[in-house]
C-alpha cells in the first residue's frame, strides 16, 4: 500500500466507503442484526476499524445498537426505500413488519383506512406460524370503531372528523368487551397520548390486537400497524410487545417521511 492510498483511507477515502457498503450490506441481511465479533468474522476486518466505522454510523442514524447487536437504522431504511422507487407501499414498509413479526412471533397486519374512513383494509398480513394464532387474509375490510388499528388511527384523526364519526356510525357489540360510542369517545385522549392502544377481545372472544398509527411527511395519520394474537399470550407479554409496536410505527413512520417526534404531540 502507498503512502498516499493510506493517508486517504484514514480520511474516509475508498476503502473506508466500501466498508461503510459492507457493513450495510451485511446488517439488511441480518434483519435481527449482527454482534461486532460477528460483523468483523463476516466482513473479515479489524474490530478497531468496525468499531469507528460502527459508532459514525449509529451517529447519523444508519446503523443502531440494541444490547450488542446491530441492526439497520432509520436512515438506512429511508435510503434504501428512495432508492428503489419501484418498490411502493406497502411493500416500502414489508422490513419492518417482518421484523416485528420475528420479535413477536405473533401475526403483524399493516392497515389503511377506506371508504372515507369509514373502514379499514388490511393491505398486508404476515402470520404467525403459532398453532395458535390470529389468521385473516389480506383485503379484509373491518368497521373503523371495532378494531384496534381503527381505534389507534381514529385517535390522531382531526376533532371534527371524530366527532362526525362518532355520531353517524352504528356501534354493534360483537363481544361483552366491544366499546361503545361513548366509551370509546373517552379512550381516543390516553390513545393519542401513549400512541398505542390494546384492544381486547372486542370483535372476536379471545383475540387482541395491539395497534399504533403511522404517519406520512405531513404529519398525516396513514396507515396503522398491529400484532394480533390469543388475549391470554398478549397480554401476558404485553409491555413487550407494546414497545416493539411503537417502534414499528416509528420505523414506519421515518419511511414514510414523517420527521417529527413519534407519537405526535398533543
Amino acid at each position: 500500500m502507498t503512502v498516499e492510498t493510506d493517508q486517504a483511507e484514514q480520511a474516509g477515502g475508498p476503502r473506508s466507503a466500501l466498508r461503510v457498503m459492507g457493513i450495510l450490506e451485511a446488517l439488511a441481511a441480518e434483519r435481527t442484526g449482527l454482534t461486532l465479533a460477528k460483523l468483523c468474522d463476516r466482513l473479515q476486518l479489524p474490530k478497531t476499524s468496525v468499531f469507528s466505522l460502527l459508532r459514525s454510523l449509529e451517529w447519523g442514524g444508519y446503523v443502531q445498537s440494541d444490547n450488542g447487536r446491530y441492526t439497520l437504522g432509520d436512515q438506512a431504511l429511508r435510503l434504501g426505500a428512495a432508492m428503489n422507487q419501484t418498490q411502493t407501499f406497502p411493500n416500502s414498509v414489508r422490513p419492518v413488519l417482518e421484523w416485528l413479526g420475528r420479535e413477536t412471533a405473533e401475526t403483524v397486519l399493516l392497515a389503511v383506512s377506506v371508504e372515507q374512513g369509514q373502514e379499514i383494509v388490511y393491505v398486508d398480513v404476515i402470520e404467525s406460524e403459532s398453532p395458535l394464532r390470529f389468521a385473516i387474509r389480506p383485503g379484509s375490510r373491518r368497521p373503523l370503531y371495532c378494531t384496534a388499528p381503527g381505534k389507534a388511527m381514529l385517535a390522531f384523526l382531526p376533532a371534527q372528523f371524530q366527532t362526525s364519526y362518532l355520531e353517524r356510525t352504528k356501534f354493534v357489540r360483537f363481544t361483552p368487551d366491544s366499546l361503545s360510542e361513548a366509551e370509546l369517545a373517552a379512550l381516543l385522549p390516553e390513545i393519542r397520548r401513549r400512541g398505542i392502544f390494546v384492544d381486547v377481545n372486542s370483535i372476536i372472544d379471545g383475540a387482541t390486537g395491539i395497534a399504533s398509527p403511522c404517519f406520512d411527511g405531513s404529519g398525516n395519520v396513514s396507515c396503522a400497524i398491529t400484532v394480533a394474537g390469543p388475549t391470554a399470550r398478549l397480554l401476558e407479554a404485553r409491555e413487550r410487545i407494546e414497545r416493539l409496536v411503537l417502534e414499528a410505527a416509528r420505523r414506519m413512520s421515518r419511511i414514510l417521511g414523517y420527521n417529527g417526534p413519534y407519537p405526535l404531540p398533543e
